[in-house]
């Protein structure tokens, strides 16, 4: 065999073997991953995950709020997309109103929200809105039996999740609210509380991914 030759052999197993190598990455690229596993080059995929959390609210009601929220989240790469409903009871009273405010003061609104996430890390715009209800305490009669405007905010939020299992995440985030709609309680004409322009809401819960089939 020629010198010639044995170059022409050595070209042709080179791309060869170079050829079967890519086509093998391409397949281990192409496989499913399960719930955890690194993400492959060009495999995207959408993961659902349902969570719950516990909040607590300042700004939105006549005493800081708190209560139960469970949302359903659609992400797909790095974007998340969820839909959430929150019930908050008021801890107390005004604490600077007369007449106070009974403890049942409560407010129900769904939040939707697109996020970011990276590393672990999140950020979101979010549009909330619901309605608002409270009862004043003693022999005093609010105007329209307690019934509070719709409230709706707007704001930004911040977290973090922390991988606890394999489909099984803590989360913890800080909500910050612009209050475009401030509900207020009226005892004939004389107003006693009107939501603030801000607000703020913290909460910790558990979030469980569900990947679809």
């Amino acid at each position: 065999m020629t010198n010639t030759d044995r170059i022409a052999l050595m070209v042709a197993l080179s791309l060869a073997l170079s050829a079967r190598a890519y086509a093998g990455d391409t397949q281990r690229v192409s496989e499913p991953r399960g719930v955890g596993e690194p993400r492959g080059v060009g495999e995207p995929r959408g993961v659902g995950e349902l969570s719950t959390s516990t909040v607590l609210a300042s700004g939105l009601m006549p005493a800081t709020g708190f209560g139960p929220s469970v949302a359903a989240t659609l992400r797909w790469l790095d974007v998340s997309m969820s839909v959430e409903a929150r019930v908050l009871w008021a801890l107390g009273s005004d604490p600077s109103g007369a007449p106070p405010l009974a403890p049942v003061s409560r407010v129900c609104v769904g939040l939707l929200s697109l996020c970011r996430h990276r590393d672990g890390v999140f950020v979101c715009n979010f549009l909330q809105s619901g309605v608002a209800n409270a009862e004043l305490a003693g022999d005093l009669k609010p105007v329209d039996d307690g019934n509070l405007p719709w409230i709706l905010t707007s704001g930004v939020r911040g977290g973090a999740d922390w991988r606890l299992w394999r489909t099984v995440e803590l989360r913890s985030f800080l909500e910050l609210h612009v209050v475009l709609a401030r509900p207020h309680l009226k005892v004939g004409p004389v107003q006693r509380w009107q939501a603030s322009y801000v607000a703020a809401v913290a909460g910790i819960g558990v979030a469980f991914r569900v990947t679809p089939e």
